[in-house]
């Protein structure tokens, strides 16, 4: 396609949330850290996979019991979330990894494939009452 000589209709739509389909045999859950597998298709974050891609916190949880995309999910890109993890004060500004799709951490340290997830914005305690901390994920989603 040539470069542009007259306006053009690019099709905007908000990128906050989008709709991704759901890998093959798999439940993604409300709040649950998300990402792409090497099929396109999401799936629960975990550190025991290599290659995938950050996609966002998931919005609703949806079980997929078919093939690969015959359900999808919405998935927040932007925002801040408060992510089980344990971290103080003195936290603050530094990155987090994923461990699971429930749990981050400040460190490398036991990860197979270290996922940077977010940035910590403060020490909070989880809906669940777990220790957690909230963190901005929009630099770290594709």
């Amino acid at each position: 396609m040539a470069a542009h000589s007259s306006p053009f209709e690019a099709g905007f739509k908000p990128g906050h949330i989008v709709l991704y389909k759901i890998a093959a045999s798999t439940t993604i859950y409300k709040g649950a850290l998300v990402a792409l597998d090497t099929d396109g298709y999401l799936t629960p974050m975990t550190h025991a996979t290599a290659s995938l891609k950050v996609m966002g916190v998931a919005e609703e949880t949806v079980t997929n019991d078919g093939a690969d995309g015959d359900a999808s999910v919405r998935v927040a890109k932007e925002g801040s979330y408060v992510i089980a993890g344990s971290g103080t004060q003195a936290d603050i500004g530094k990155e987090v990894y994923a461990l699971d799709d429930a749990t981050i951490q400040l460190t490398t340290a036991g990860l197979t494939n270290a996922y940077k997830v977010g940035t910590v914005l403060g020490i909070e305690t989880t809906s669940n009452g777990a220790a957690g901390m909230r963190i901005r994920i929009e630099n770290y989603t594709v």
